[in-house]
């Protein structure tokens, strides 16, 4: 079968609509995919901001919950100092003093700071124990802090390096080998403040009566405390 010059121009204008319209297919489909790949990765890319943005913002709600317990710790430790250095002003007329104070009251120390007190004592490393004890129970720190100083001997009493007893727990004064052995000086630590919340007293003058035979026991205490809180190493 013969074409002719027409025919024949027709057959290869209708090939080339044909390769063409296959190409521009092609073509198209390559945009579409490389168009659908820039979506995806601006998809991802906006998810990596979004969770970048939710965690800048559990930053900032964890650092301003931080700033407040910072600020309360800072007001409990002001009003703490005042009463120990016998400044403190009167609540509705009543007057605290060292003796006097709720030992069921937050005193603002740190570990690090009862750590700058106990440096260079055999008490050295039981901040973090006085911290966590008044977290638990709603003991002065200060107050555990100034017993165990006091009963101890800064850490240097005998009871204390045999027996882990900082506090002079058990030991009478008719019975002396009768006192607690603990596995640890936190052990000790936690039994004083759970003995103290526990037992009858809400002050170191009302303690006194039945922790120590020691008529002046609360004023010496008392001591303790000033002089630990006194000490800024």
């Amino acid at each position: 079968m013969r074409f002719n010059r027409w025919q024949f121009l027709l057959i290869s204008m209708l090939i080339m609509l044909i390769i063409l319209a296959l190409g521009t297919d092609r073509y198209f489909a390559l945009v579409r995919q490389e168009r659908l790949e820039e979506i995806r990765q601006i998809e991802e890319e906006n998810e990596r901001l979004i969770k970048k943005a939710r965690q800048a913002q559990e930053q900032i709600r964890i650092m301003d919950e931080r700033l407040v317990e910072l600020e309360e710790m800072l007001l409990n430790l002001q009003r703490t100092e005042q009463i120990v250095s016998g400044a403190s002003p009167s609540r509705g007329g009543r007057q605290y003093t060292v003796t006097t104070m709720p030992i069921l009251s937050p005193s603002g120390f740190s570990p690090a700071r009862f750590e700058r007190a106990l440096k260079g004592t055999p008490l050295a490393g039981i901040g973090e124990a006085l911290v966590q004890a008044e977290a638990e129970t709603d003991i002065n720190a200060l107050v555990l802090a100034a017993i165990i100083v006091h009963e101890s001997g800064w850490g240097s009493s005998r009871l204390a390096q045999d027996k882990n007893n900082l506090a002079g727990l058990g030991a009478y004064d008719h019975s002396p080998g009768s006192a607690i052995r603990f596995e640890s000086r936190e052990g000790c630590v936690m039994f004083l403040a759970e003995l103290l919340r526990d037992r009858p007293g809400e002050s170191l003058e009302e303690i006194g009566g039945w922790y120590a035979s020691d008529p002046r026991w609360a004023a010496k205490v008392a001591g303790c405390m000033k002089a630990i809180s006194e000490e800024r190493r």
